[in-house]
């Protein structure tokens, strides 16, 4: 059985990042680890994943929410540091 550490470190996320995207979804950690992993396999998954992480920021300003919004914005940073150098736009 794979722990949330082995799924972070196959798919090179952080507990940040997962962590943000389990609250954006609902899911529990390890499913929303299993599902961003997934999706950076796939065909447009970095940018995919990078909306969704957006979203969950625009979601947060919404509310008024300033750790959950700062917190998203750190997950965004690290996020394009890692999955998008290299990468244009």
């Amino acid at each position: 059985m794979l722990s949330l550490r082995d799924c972070l470190d196959h798919s090179n996320l952080s507990e940040l990042e997962v962590g943000v995207l389990a609250e954006y979804t609902g899911l529990p950690t390890m499913l929303a680890a299993t599902l961003a992993g997934a999706m950076l396999q796939s065909d447009g998954g970095v940018d995919l994943l990078l909306r969704i992480l957006r979203d969950a920021e625009a979601q947060a300003a919404q509310t008024l929410d300033l750790e959950r919004r700062e917190r998203t914005r750190a997950a965004i940073e690290q996020f394009c540091r890692v999955h998008r150098a290299g990468q244009t736009g």
